[in-house]
């Protein structure tokens, strides 16, 4: 992949992450003796898991940016997709696992808990933290969602940088997760009991375990070959057909191979009376307006046929 606006600005937000998390790992991780606060315990493991995130993140933007070679002619794009897998294994393990683990072992084995002022303010200033990286991981997509004319949320839950839906989600789960802590400390303070901050504990634990279940399937579904959305192909077998010649588009399907990056292959059936320099001339066409309106397309494969062939669209 090509070092774009956009590779550039996932990889600002992956290193913004990077550094809040370990900023606060060490200072929540202090926070956490002092006070003897299971939440707060549990969000050090969350920054934790944070951190080594944010490093098979970093692996995965700066190894998809190779171009193209003899041996990968489509590119190292996937590399972002599989370094992203590796990223919601460490949220699963390390951030949910633990803080469960932690919410179980307070909860049989309760200990007392002091020092509330220290937690107060760690806290506050990882949450500014927090929301300060998750504001530079956003700036981005809230551009590329601006330029495709959809709702912010929409083209999270879409856009094929896997690296930069990491960010995000972890960012707003420790935003979260840190509201959470801040509320169970304040109980546990008011009630002199260390079970609102267990439960702050488990809260947290399985906020984390439900992000990386849904990043887990994201990627999945990417490393396998993910397709793109209807409307989207649909409008490219518009296009197409909106080309000189073409009677009938026989097949056509697009593949994620990368970052904001979209192979096309398709047999479009032709005007009989067409020549051959015409018919190369309409497929120049077809591809250079295709990648007009959706940038990501970077591959176009359109095969002209006399009819569909058997075995080459077995979906609708």
């Amino acid at each position: 992949m090509p070092d774009t606006t956009a590779a550039r600005g996932t990889r600002r937000g992956v290193l913004a992450d990077l550094g809040a998390n370990f900023v606060e790992m060490l200072a929540l991780g202090v926070a956490a003796l002092v006070t003897g606060s299971v939440a707060l315990r549990a969000q050090t493991t969350a920054n934790a898991a944070e951190v080594a995130v944010g490093v098979f993140l970093l692996i995965g933007v700066l190894s998809s940016a190779r171009p193209p070679s003899a041996t990968h002619p489509l590119g190292y794009g996937r590399e972002r997709f599989f370094w992203s897998l590796f990223a919601a294994l460490g949220i699963f393990v390390g951030g949910a696992g633990l803080a469960l683990a932690g919410a179980v072992r307070a909860a049989l084995h309760p200990s007392p808990m002091d020092d509330f002022a220290i937690g107060y303010v760690v806290l506050a200033a990882t949450l500014a933290l927090d929301a300060f990286a998750l504001e530079i991981a956003l700036r981005p997509l809230r551009k590329r969602a601006a330029a495709r004319g959809v709702p912010l949320r929409t083209y999270v839950r879409e856009t094929t940088d896997s690296a930069a839906t990491t960010v995000v989600v972890g960012g707003g789960c420790a935003i979260l997760g840190g509201v959470v802590a801040l509320f169970g400390l304040a109980a546990s303070q008011a009630t002199r009991s260390a079970t609102p901050d267990t439960v702050a504990s488990a809260l947290i634990g399985l906020l984390l375990l439900v992000a990386s279940v849904l990043l887990l399937q994201t990627n999945r579904e990417l490393l396998t070959g993910r397709g793109v959305p209807p409307p989207m192909l649909r409008e490219m077998r518009r296009i197409i057909a909106e080309q000189v010649g073409v009677v009938g588009i026989s097949d056509l399907f697009a593949v994620v191979i990368g970052p904001a990056a979209v192979i096309v292959d398709g047999d479009i059936v032709f005007a009989e009376n067409l020549g051959v320099p015409v018919v190369e001339q309409t497929i120049l066409d077809s591809a250079t307006a295709l990648r007009e309106r959706f940038p990501v397309i970077q591959y176009v494969y359109l095969t002209p046929v006399a009819r569909a062939r058997p075995g080459r669209a077995p979906f609708r």
